[in-house]
């Protein structure tokens, strides 16, 4: 979206009302000024998630942005072209496995909602099963969504990590620990595209070692 102010001159025209102006080039109607501001307002508030399309000086460029996250121009000659632009995605989608019914797409965007809410709230159980929701959508997924789905597990892994730290040396007795321990093992031992989270053997781990002793 974003130019570089200093890679163009602006252009005086004359308005509706035939008083002349000063606007931008490659996007009329606004000046340099506003366009850049536009931009750092865009580039400022941009989420982690969202994929940074290239810029280009041409007004208006397209793009393809496929689940892999690397955005694929339009080539100017085709982008008011509904074939061509079919045809370009049809030549992408055969790298990227079987096609998500819509409402199987609504079903994952939900489920993946439900993990990020929960793992907010430091329900790790509830994040994980609603992970596992998204596996069996999606039973085949691309490797794009693996890698989200990964990324997910990552983040619920690390406070689960705290969490066996924090009742490690924690100053109730071995007894009350264990059971902590143990409530803790029960809350995340689930399967997400058949792995469990790393955290999951320091806890069988850490259980091994402080095992009940016989009588």
């Amino acid at each position: 979206m974003a130019h570089n102010e200093l890679g163009h001159d602006a252009v005086k025209v004359k308005d509706y009302d035939g008083k002349v102006v000063t606007e931008c080039p490659l996007y009329p109607g606004t000046t340099c000024r506003d366009h850049v501001d536009a931009a750092v307002d865009v580039d400022s508030t941009r989420d982690e998630n969202l994929v940074a399309v290239p810029f280009i000086e041409l007004c208006p460029n397209s793009w393809l942005v496929p689940p892999t996250g690397a955005p694929v121009r339009i080539a100017e000659s085709d982008q008011f072209s509904p074939a061509k632009i079919k045809a370009q995605v049809k030549a992408l989608r055969k790298d990227w496995g079987p096609v998500l019914p819509v409402a199987t797409f609504g079903q994952i965007v939900n489920a993946l909602g439900q993990a990020e809410a929960a793992t907010d709230e430091d329900a790790w159980g509830k994040a994980l099963q609603a992970l596992a929701g998204v596996a069996r959508f999606a039973p085949k997924p691309h490797a794009a969504l693996k890698a989200l789905v990964a990324a997910r597990m990552a983040q619920i892994d690390e406070p689960v990590g705290w969490a066996l730290e924090e009742i490690d040396e924690g100053s109730e007795p071995l007894v009350e620990r264990r059971k902590a321990m143990q409530a803790l093992r029960k809350q995340v031992d689930v399967a997400v595209y058949e792995k469990r989270l790393p955290a999951l053997k320091a806890i069988d781990a850490w259980l091994g070692e402080h095992a009940k002793p016989a009588r």
